[in-house]
């Protein structure tokens, strides 16, 4: 893969190949475009008169919607697909988040859809129609997949990734790819190739990683829906802080086969694919129709499991764990706040909430972090030196921290500490039975998946909640709650931290102004393999917390 062309050489081919594929009609006149000192630029499309009240109109609906308009004729698939591809590539513009553009040949798909429909009379599947953005791993023929690296770029997918194509027979439309960060392994979605995404409603700020360009697409209304991938917390932290439903199901219910991917073949923690949506009815929608597709009989890796609507009939009466902190690190003043408003909201409606901080959570980290060093980093080398390209600060120090791969019987330790990690958890959940008053253990734990709100670029994770549910293979969703308030959360003057990570973490947030306009989400975890029952408990919270950023 290595190249002798310099790597600047190979950024400015593959960053002018992007822009040309941007239709003229569609970049944004210099007396519309919002100057760099403007941060705020989610409403752009309202109100700088680029968009019409129809386009505005469609591409502002949920993707369950969408699929529904289109069914009945209302709207053309042809006319749903040019809104979004506007859409996007006004996003394009503004927040750096696309990698790959397929416009032309989405607009082609959806006029063979719309003919379809009007030749049978009928749709191809629960998804006809609906345009699908896709975060930059997964294959697409005829477009790279550089998750980030220059050493990959002009390298195009022959082979379609199996959930590619599973989307495409179920009627979607595919049309653009999202940024990532180089190596999938940060919390910020920057790399040499493609630069920085950026947030819409503070343009300061992170989208989150790794998969931020997909986050950035959905929260702008630039796209319907989205697939990203999560492996320590890459759905769920963008989904955090973008005000956005998602949903890390466990390895086996959405196929990952053939997707450009770091860690190939590290077995002990798995990524996995899941949805980014603007509604918890669109997590339903994706979930649902992947398992319709029987996924099974095209990738080994799935489990044979169709989509359970039985295990979506939950009780009247639901009991959560409220996990504020991990025993290690608190909250932030904004996520505390989210956690309280949750807390309360579930009650007034009939809901019951116990205590469950989840400590295991300092020792997953450290788990899990040994099975990502584990190789001693040689992929990651590997694939900077190919082009010669340096990685991101924060990337090289991790790496310089470890300079040696760990030997097999160190890794089969490490193993074996997870296993009775999965067995301590799985206890502690059961004990719960005691203190619920349902007669169950609790049905979820709400957590917030960092401890901060979305954060200025280049600033790191000093910490965050987001590896036990990788690590034990737990389903896990993500709603909205709330915003960064300037006023109500400001750090106390009575804070005492309760360790030195604490304090560091507290000093890192610093005051609200730093996260300035940023939207906050919480996790709720299940337990593995509990798609059906997460999917529903996140529109128990969407009904109950009430909440609609990004719709």
């Amino acid at each position: 893969m290595s190249t002798t062309e310099p790597w600047q050489n190979i950024v400015a081919r593959k960053q002018d190949e992007r822009s040309s594929k941007i239709p003229p009609e569609w970049k944004i006149p210099g007396d519309l475009l919002p100057p760099s000192e403007v941060l705020d630029v989610q409403d752009f499309p309202r109100t700088s008169g680029f968009f019409t009240d129809r386009e505005l109109l469609i591409t502002e609906s949920s993707a369950s919607d969408v699929v529904d308009q289109i069914a009945t004729s209302t709207w053309s698939s042809e006319e749903v697909v040019r809104a979004v591809c506007k859409r996007a590539a006004c996003a394009q513009q503004l927040l750096n988040c696309v990698t790959e553009i397929y416009f032309d040949q989405a607009i082609a798909r959806a006029k063979e859809l719309d003919y379809h429909l009007k030749r049978e009379g009928k749709t191809i599947g629960p998804l006809h129609g609906l345009p699908i953005s896709l975060k930059d791993q997964f294959n697409v023929p005829g477009l790279d997949s550089t998750i980030g690296y220059v050493s990959y770029a002009f390298k195009p997918a022959t082979e379609p990734s199996t959930l590619a194509k599973l989307l495409l027979d179920a009627g979607a439309v595919l049309y653009v790819k999202s940024n990532v960060p180089s190596t999938l392994m940060m919390g910020e979605s920057v790399n040499n190739t493609f630069g920085r995404t950026v947030n819409p409603r503070n343009r300061n700020l992170t989208t989150g990683g790794s998969s931020g360009g997909e986050s950035a697409l959905v929260t702008f209304r630039a796209s319907f829906l989205g697939v990203g991938t999560d492996i320590g917390g890459s759905i769920r932290h963008p989904c955090s802080y973008t005000g956005l439903f998602g949903l890390r199901p466990s390895h086996g219910r959405i196929s990952y086969q053939h997707v450009v991917n770091t860690y190939v073949g590290q077995e002990a923690v798995r990524s996995c694919a899941g949805p980014m949506c603007r509604s918890a009815k669109d997590v339903r929608l994706f979930m649902s129709t992947m398992a319709s597709q029987q996924p099974w009989i095209h990738d080994p890796q799935c489990i044979p499991l169709p989509w359970r609507a039985e295990q979506e009939v939950l009780p009247e009466q639901l009991c959560f764990g409220f996990g504020l902190g991990d025993g290690t690190v608190t909250p932030t003043p904004p996520l505390r706040r989210a956690m309280e408003i949750t807390k309360a909201k579930l009650q007034a409606a009939g809901h019951r909430v116990i205590d469950f901080v989840p400590t295991e959570m300092a020792e997953a980290s450290r788990i899990i972090y040994q099975m990502w060093s584990a190789d001693g980093f040689e992929e990651f080398r590997r694939d900077r030196d190919a082009s010669g390209e340096p990685l991101h600060p924060d990337l090289e120090r991790w790496m310089a921290n470890t300079e040696h791969a760990h030997s097999i019987s160190s890794t089969w330790q490490n193993q074996n500490q997870r296993a009775h990690l999965a067995r301590k958890w799985l206890d502690k959940w059961q004990a719960t039975q005691k203190e619920t008053g349902t007669g169950r253990p609790i049905d979820g734990l709400i957590v917030p998946s960092t401890p901060f709100p979305a954060i200025r670029h280049d600033g790191g994770y000093p910490w965050h909640y987001g590896t036990l549910s990788p690590l034990l293979d737990l389903t896990t969703g993500v709603f909205p709650v709330t915003k960064v308030d300037l006023e109500k959360d400001k750090v106390s003057p009575d804070f005492q931290p309760i360790s030195e990570k604490d304090k560091e973490v507290m000093e890192y947030y610093g005051c609200p102004e730093n996260h300035e306009n940023a939207l906050i989400g919480l996790a709720i975890v299940g337990r593995r393999l509990e798609e059906e029952k997460v999917t529903r408990m996140l529109q128990v919270m969407s009904d109950v917390v009430g909440v609609d950023y990004a719709t």
